[in-house]
């Protein structure tokens, strides 16, 4: 069956591009070029498991959890839904009661996708760096009862930010941003992180089911990788 419409969720990588605070810059160029050489090449000088859009894996939070190469390809692809969010506000907790409006549509397997709008946001501003909506451990233990596969954000990370706001101090985030990774991840629950375009997925509605697709590179050992992730919708 052909999908009615296939909405790209990734962000375009380039040099110096807003990543996770303290990772160091995502930095390629060009070997060769066809003109002038005959071919096109181009060399990735530097760059994290988590530049971009990306998954985290259980190996990134658990010791002894599975890298990406020791996962199933289907680990990385499911139906699923996206959830509009897109009310709270910059540096606010996503509760338990936030995903409860959406209990009755949340099926044991699925990918879920929640939609905050702060990928309007991208650039090297505070809200997007440093103040994204952001699960806490009650949620996260809540979305392992639901039994689901994957959880997917439009921020730059599941958890919060709990380092320093520059020229403000500490960020005043609730519970451990780490805790909430181990919750999700030692249940076996894929993270997928900045991604892109949840509105046009949703497009006008709450929610919105269709099946997604965030495979990684497969880097043997490596506990995540960038991804390019896909919605298909079907209806």
């Amino acid at each position: 069956m052909k999908p009615v419409r296939v909405i790209d969720l990734s962000q375009v990588l380039y040099n110096c591009m807003p990543l996770w605070p303290t990772q160091p810059n995502l930095l390629y160029e060009m070997l060769s070029n066809a003109a002038r050489d005959g071919s096109t090449m181009h060399m990735i000088r530097q760059m994290t498991t988590h530049s971009g859009t990306h998954v985290d894996v259980p190996l990134h939070f658990i010791f002894g959890g599975k890298s990406v190469d020791q996962m199933s390809i289907e680990d990385f692809t499911g139906e699923g839904l996206v959830v509009d969010l897109s009310y709270k506000r910059a540096g606010e907790a996503i509760t338990i009661n936030d995903i409860k409006t959406y209990e009755s549509e949340i099926k044991p397997g699925d990918v879920l996708m929640l939609h905050t709008g702060w990928d309007k946001k991208f650039g090297f501003n505070p809200e997007y760096l440093f103040e994204w909506p952001y699960v806490i451990e009650e949620t996260a233990e809540y979305l392992v009862g639901k039994k689901i596969k994957a959880l997917g954000v439009d921020t730059l990370s599941v958890g919060g930010w709990d380092g320093q706001l520059p020229g403000h101090g500490p960020v005043a985030v609730k519970g451990s941003p780490a805790r909430v990774h181990r919750i999700l991840l030692g249940a076996g629950i894929i993270l997928i992180e900045s991604l892109m375009n949840l509105d046009l997925v949703l497009d006008g509605r709450k929610s919105r089911r269709a099946y997604f697709i965030y495979a990684p590179i497969a880097f043997k050992g490596a506990d995540g990788g960038p991804c390019r992730a896909l919605a298909m919708i079907f209806e």
